[in-house]
């Protein structure tokens, strides 16, 4: 079985994480939107315009740095993880979004960092790989979502589930419930410019400006990192054949979520 190769150097903490009673973690499963909250979230956090060369200072990756980095953060910690369930993560976020544009979003993510040295050709064998969930070792989409809600009882602090889509759609709203979750106090005005500040389009222009930063080394340049940030892209670049494969494999998570098959 391949697995994705390991983008940076050195040990990150990954499962190895020394874990505290307060940490709140920011969970999905990978390109689920995670960078877009992980920017806005992490600026009203740090009361700093966190942009890709500082992204790491207000919800820092654990794939991205080792155990003894994060034991530097000051607490509580707001950490991001694409794990299935921990028993140990006792305060969880949640971030969901639709399988279809997850797959079009990880396809781009995968051939822009050339994750494998004989990379997939063909979006019909990615779908292929994705389902059988090789790709990572995260699970499938399925089995990630189903196991933080069929185990949210167990979840300490508290499980705060939430769609991409939905805070698309009514971001400010959103927002305000997710600080309310993690018990930070923010007014209006702070969010609202925190809102501005991390935009697709603000975030795809600085991405062009910082294209030397270390999470883009050894990318493709010719691909961005900010693809498109739309919901419901998967309907004009899939397939008929694709998307009944899709649908197949995750019509009863699908329709459980609230989207339409």
């Amino acid at each position: 079985m391949n697995k994705i190769k390991q983008i940076i150097k050195g040990k990150p903490a990954r499962n190895n994480l020394t874990i505290f009673d307060d940490d709140i973690f920011l969970v999905s499963y990978p390109r689920s939107g995670n960078t877009w909250i992980r920017f806005l979230l992490g600026t009203l956090i740090t009361e700093k315009k966190i942009d890709w060369e500082n992204m790491e200072l207000g919800i820092p990756d654990i794939y991205r740095n080792t155990n003894k980095k994060l034991l530097k953060y000051n607490r509580p910690r707001f950490i991001k993880s694409h794990h299935s369930f921990d028993e140990r993560y006792s305060k969880v976020v949640y971030l969901v979004r639709d399988v279809r544009d997850v797959i079009i979003s990880y396809y781009n993510f995968y051939l822009k960092f050339k994750l494998e040295v004989k990379p997939l050709k063909t979006m019909d064998e990615f779908i292929e790989r994705f389902i059988i969930g090789d790709l990572d070792d995260f699970g499938t989409w399925n089995h990630n979502i189903d196991s933080w809600l069929s185990n949210k009882d167990q979840i300490k602090n508290g499980l705060f589930f939430v769609k991409y889509e939905d805070i698309k759609v009514d971001t400010i709203n959103c927002i305000k419930d997710i600080l309310c979750f993690i018990n930070l106090k923010k007014s209006d005005e702070e969010i609202n410019n925190a809102i501005e500040w991390c935009s697709f389009n603000n975030m795809k222009r600085m991405e062009k400006k910082q294209r030397d930063v270390k999470l883009f080394s050894n990318s493709d340049n010719n691909r961005d990192f900010m693809r498109s940030g739309k919901s419901g892209d998967w309907k004009e670049i899939l397939n008929e054949t694709q998307i009944e494969r899709i649908n197949v494999e995750y019509s009863r998570t699908l329709i459980e979520l609230g989207y339409k098959v």
